[in-house]
């Protein structure tokens, strides 16, 4: 079995599929991961490692900031883009018995050059879009139409009720009916695998020795806003200090605005931290709502405070307050004072929000091993009908 996995360099798509990759060798396969440069990123090192002996392939590039200015120059885009090509080129030079392709807008060229590539795909998602009823995103996505029309004007499928892309094959959401619900869209054939985040390297992991110096008998709140969104410095300060408010430990991830944040001493900050290990010494994670946030925090059973910052961020922090798993704070509604009362709230345990997580647990599963198990039942099956 030879699969090609298509994503970006954005860490947010690129660390949850690096368990997907060593999954399908773990199960026999080769890979071929096809990178789409996200802004001219690349894959560094410590991520090549982790891949183990996946071999790695660069594709095209996409631009990130129009997916946030003027939605009528998206269409447009799309139709110039040389990334469909290159896409269809790199799947026929590898050769893969099937393709698995991150869906999500910015990939939408890409998915086209998986069409056309005449070589077998499925979806797979990074965040909670695949499912999301499409009432949840009007207004905030107004590009949805064009890159709906793109797509089904190039025999993609797209799916009108989540404003997603679909595959006639395979269509994977590494997700939970706890955190999803009754409300996700699952009636066309997506199938949910479970959270991502399961054990084994990401690719990431850095060590933060001031873990030691937490004190044990008082709260912790971890804030991350990730690594794209997070040059907000006066929201995060102001979302910092109000979480110090409360009286409990603050671990904050700051990327390089330590000195410009100019945070009291006793809050504990590093540009990046080991978010696992951080989660499982949380009690509350103020988080932007990135899906590889927002499932290492079900798995650490760490309750939410969700600040959406764009993109796909509002679907997650939807899904976390409709789960009870947390609550949503939208960014123009941050004050210091909104933030504590936030917080408190979520170390209330009479509220409840961390019995609901550990209640999930039994369902969080491994994403990676059934991705890779679902992959291969489908290879196996389109070989059978071949040899029909």
């Amino acid at each position: 079995m030879r699969v090609a996995l298509l994503t970006t360099t954005q860490h947010g798509h690129l660390n949850p599929y690096v368990p997907v990759v060593n999954a399908l060798q773990a199960a026999g396969g080769e890979v071929a991961l096809l990178l789409l440069s996200a802004d001219g990123g690349a894959l560094d090192e410590q991520r090549r490692q982790a891949l183990g002996k996946a071999q790695v392939h660069g594709v095209g590039e996409v631009e990130m900031a129009p997916w946030s200015g003027d939605p009528a120059r998206i269409g447009p885009m799309l139709r110039s883009s040389p990334v469909a090509e290159q896409t269809a080129d790199a799947i026929r030079a590898a050769e893969p018995d099937f393709v698995l392709v991150d869906s999500l807008p910015v990939t939408a060229a890409a998915m086209v050059g998986a069409h056309a590539s005449g070589v077998p795909y499925g979806m797979i998602w990074a965040n909670l879009g695949g499912v999301c009823p499409a009432e949840h995103r009007r207004g905030r996505w107004a590009y949805d139409e064009q890159v709906g029309d793109y797509l089904t004007g190039h025999g993609v499928g797209w799916s009108t009720k989540t404003h997603s892309a679909r595959s006639p094959i395979l269509n994977l959401m590494p997700t939970i009916p706890a955190l999803v619900g009754a409300d996700a869209v699952t009636d066309d054939g997506v199938q949910l695998v479970g959270l991502p985040g399961a054990a084994g390297a990401r690719g990431d992991e850095v060590a933060f020795a001031a873990l030691d110096r937490l004190d044990p008998d008082r709260p912790v709140v971890y804030v991350s806003f990730g690594t794209i969104f997070y040059r907000r410095p006066d929201l995060l300060r102001t979302v910092i200090l109000g979480a110090a408010a409360t009286g409990a430990q603050v671990i904050a991830s700051v990327g390089d605005l330590a000195a410009e944040l100019a945070l009291p001493d006793d809050v504990l900050t590093a540009p990046y931290l080991p978010q696992r290990e951080v989660l499982d010494r949380a009690d509350v994670f103020v988080t932007h709502g990135g899906y590889n946030s927002v499932a290492e925090s079900i798995r650490a059973a760490t309750p939410m405070l969700v600040v959406p910052l764009a993109v796909d961020q509002p679907i997650q922090a939807h899904f976390v307050a409709r789960a009870g798993f947390g609550t949503a704070l939208e960014p123009a509604a941050v004050t210091g004072q909104a933030v504590a009362d936030a917080v408190t709230d979520l170390l209330d345990p009479a509220r409840d929000h961390r019995a609901r997580l550990r209640a999930a647990q039994p369902e969080c599963g491994d994403s990676a091993a059934r991705t890779a198990e679902l992959v291969a039942g489908t290879v196996a099956s389109l070989r059978r009908q071949v040899a029909r």
